[in-house]
């Protein structure tokens, strides 16, 4: 146990100083009275129990004030003395300046909470246990306004002659100096602008919740109310509550979806949980600097609901009147959909900057994209549009990733405190990377320019090596596309491709549809002909991954090991009888030719074997349908392992990338190692599955005439996959 003792002397209040009784050294502090005026009347004490919060501990000492005719008020000469107090009404506890500067930028660094920071000011004042006063409210009040009066401070709003009353919304948030600003960082004619250039003057904005940065039902707006009342990043409260009071009908409407079930829409209704008030926030943000925007920030009620989202981007865009707007969100094909008709209802002033001359593309965050449609994929992709760089959308998340840690005390805050803490610390992201941009940006700029070299020299060298009626024709087509004189988008895939899952559907619906034509007149009464080749088609590969499996444990397997793999295999036995027994009504006489091939399913799984149609075309006599379903899945499947295929490379190179940059010492490098060789095999895997589906789609062509189909599965090779 250590114990840090820290003696504060007793002070009087003389001669518009503070000085120590009798020693002249300790606190001194020009305070009290004007300048030239000197007070000789002795103060009476104020007696003992003045407490004083410092870096050094919680201490309470004895303290004079001056009482002349000449004296300011005591909440004042504190101040004067760099102590802030806690109250202006007969003050009794005051933290200094240095402590409330080093709390403030402590919970920007670590996250620490008032009652943590308190706790350890107690431990610096007696770490014993004896007693201490217990100040901790006392300090979280005076916390609360000294962020509140250093963010006025800050936006000089005590030289404005309208005060602090006359602050406006936003007003005092930290703006993106980087973000277009119509007479502040543009040019006087940039309206001029044309239209070939208007790019550089959009304004790129993100779109996101946070259901972490939740509050629980503590206290309410009466008793805690905000301090800020919208002046920096949160929407002023009242405001925003009366618009949601006023549109419980567009609550409680919700508009089908057209695209995935994504998790945004589908769990809207779902989020918060018992006990809470606020299901966590939304905002709007520079999506090209990753800045939290003026007055873009609300609490959510319950999901992030489409009335919620609407009013912050509104209330965010409101004041911008500067080129156009790039809005990113990951669910946009859906809210951008009915965003006018939505709008049409909402308060004039609220909607009517955006809705006026503002011209705006809606997008989707690059690791968000992939979740969607094929159709949004092309329609709200970044790197399929002009003029947007290389931006991704993604910001949100990475000052969610900053601001996480806070949440586990401001859940705990009452409403009016918790948005005045977020909208701190929201002050103090935007700041750090405002000191950082001259860093941030030059090193952008210089991995820019040497990959802008790379990538223009690997186009020239593709357009080089196709034929140039080529190359200018699917250029026209992109400038035909970009400039909106065609809605002929050339990124869109013009062969379609046919997966096993789609198949699938097509058989069940012409199998519902010949139940319905002509009653159950199938071989058998619960597995139809399409049924058996595809469960076939699924054996088969069940065979062959066990065997991989199989192989992987090797010699040195555990006994539990070889348990589960032998279970595993007996399952798959008994399935494959199953199956051979129902084969044989629909193929009579696969029997023989299986027991001529000594493939016994109750020996082994490696001298099993799955007869389908392909093997045996001339054979043996039956149906000619089960070779048109066997083609069909085959067609399916060949086009699944090929995309799987393409798929894993694109993880290998990303594996190798990361090990290369971060893989440092022999674990990592081991780890990293394995991990390769498990995508490795995975991709030998999927290709020799998708060389054997083409061999069999070239004898099954064959007997059946089809034609064409080999120009798009070709033949792959090792090379293809290195």
């Amino acid at each position: 146990m250590f114990r840090h003792t820290f003696v504060l002397p007793r002070l009087h209040y003389h001669e518009s100083r503070w000085e120590p009784i009798p020693s002249s050294r300790g606190l001194r502090k020009q305070l009290g009275h004007p300048i030239g005026q000197t007070c000789h009347k002795p103060a009476p004490a104020f007696g003992d129990g003045f407490v004083v919060i410092t870096s050094h501990g919680v201490v309470s000492v004895s303290l004079d004030f001056c009482d002349c005719t000449l004296a300011i008020p005591r909440e004042l000469q504190l101040l004067r003395a760099r102590l802030f107090p806690a109250t202006t009404v007969d003050p009794r506890t005051a933290a200094t300046f240095e402590l409330l500067r080093l709390f403030q930028l402590l919970t920007f660094g670590s996250k620490v909470s008032g009652y943590e920071f308190y706790q350890l000011l107690v431990c610096l004042t007696n770490n014993l246990g004896a007693p201490v006063p217990d100040r901790y409210s006392a300090f979280m009040h005076i916390v609360r306004e000294w962020r509140h009066i250093r963010l006025l401070k800050r936006s000089g709003r005590g030289h404005s002659a309208s005060g602090v009353l006359g602050t406006g919304e936003g007003e005092c948030a930290v703006l993106c100096p980087a973000c277009p600003h119509p007479g502040m960082n543009l040019p006087t004619d940039w309206k001029e602008t044309p239209d070939s250039k208007r790019w550089i003057y959009s304004l790129f904005l993100a779109i996101d919740a946070n259901f972490r940065l939740k509050r629980l039902s503590a206290s309410n707006d009466v008793r805690d109310p905000g301090l800020n009342r919208g002046y920096a990043y949160f929407v002023e409260e009242q405001k925003y509550k009366d618009f949601l009071a006023s549109h419980t009908a567009e609550i409680n409407s919700v508009e089908p979806s057209t695209c995935n079930n994504y998790d945004a829409v589908k769990l809207a209704s779902l989020r918060g949980g018992k006990g809470t008030t606020a299901s966590g926030v939304g905002t709007i943000e520079c999506s090209r600097h990753d800045m939290k925007r003026p007055v873009s920030v609300g609490d959510l009620q319950l999901g992030e609901r489409y009335l919620n989202m609407d009013y912050l981007y509104f209330s965010s865009v409101r004041n911008h009147s500067s080129g156009d707007l790039v809005v990113s969100y990951d669910i946009v094909c859906q809210w951008s959909t009915n965003l006018a008709q939505r709008s049409a209802s909402y308060p004039p002033d609220l909607v009517a900057t955006a809705n006026s001359h503002l011209s705006t593309r809606y997008l989707v965050p690059k690791f968000h994209l992939y979740a969607h449609r094929n159709g949004c994929q092309i329609n709200y992709s970044f790197n399929l549009t002009p003029n947007v760089g290389r931006t991704d959308g993604e910001s949100p998340e990475r000052g969610w990733a900053a601001m996480n840690p806070v949440a586990s005390s401001t859940k705990e805050m009452g409403p009016g405190s918790r948005q005045d803490t977020l909208d701190d610390h929201f002050g103090d992201y935007n700041w750090r990377k405002i000191i950082s941009f001259h860093s941030t940006l030059l090193r952008r700029i210089q991995e820019a320019v040497p990959m802008r070299s790379d990538h223009v020299g690997d186009f020239l060298t593709l357009s080089a090596s196709l034929p140039a009626e080529t190359t200018l024709a699917f250029s026209r087509l992109i400038w035909e596309w970009e400039t909106g004189a065609s809605t002929n988008n050339p990124y869109k895939a013009k062969l379609e491709v046919v997966s096993a899952t789609k198949v699938r559907l097509a058989l069940a619906q012409e199998d519902a549809a010949a139940l319905a034509r002509e009653g159950n007149v199938a071989i058998h009464e619960s597995i139809s002909a399409s049924v058996l080749i595809s469960q076939g088609l699924d054996l088969q590969d069940q065979i062959a991954r066990l065997r991989v499996d199989v192989q992987a444990l090797g010699s040195a397997a555990t006994d539990h090991q070889r348990t589960l793999a032998l279970e595993r295999q007996n399952r798959l036995l008994r399935r494959i009888s199953v199956w051979q027994a129902v084969q044989e009504l629909y193929i009579p006489g696969v029997t023989a030719i299986r027991r001529r091939a000594n493939s016994s399913p109750s020996d082994d799984i490696a001298q099993c074997s799955i007869i389908l149609p392909s093997d045996i075309l001339t054979q043996i006599p039956f149906d000619v349908q089960l070779t048109e379903y066997e083609w069909r899945l085959r067609h399916g499947l060949a086009f699944d392992y090929l995309a799987e295929v393409c798929r894993q490379l694109l993880v290998l190179s990303s594996m190798y990338q990361s090990k290369d940059r971060y893989s440092r010492g022999q674990t990592h490098n081991t780890r990293s190692v394995m991990l390769i060789k498990n995508v490795q095999a995975w991709i030998a895997f999927a290709k020799n599955k998708y060389t054997t589906n083409r061999s069999a789609l070239v004898g099954l062509s064959d007997f059946l005439g089809k034609e064409g189909w080999q120009s798009s599965l070709k033949v792959l090779t090792d090379e293809d996959v290195l």
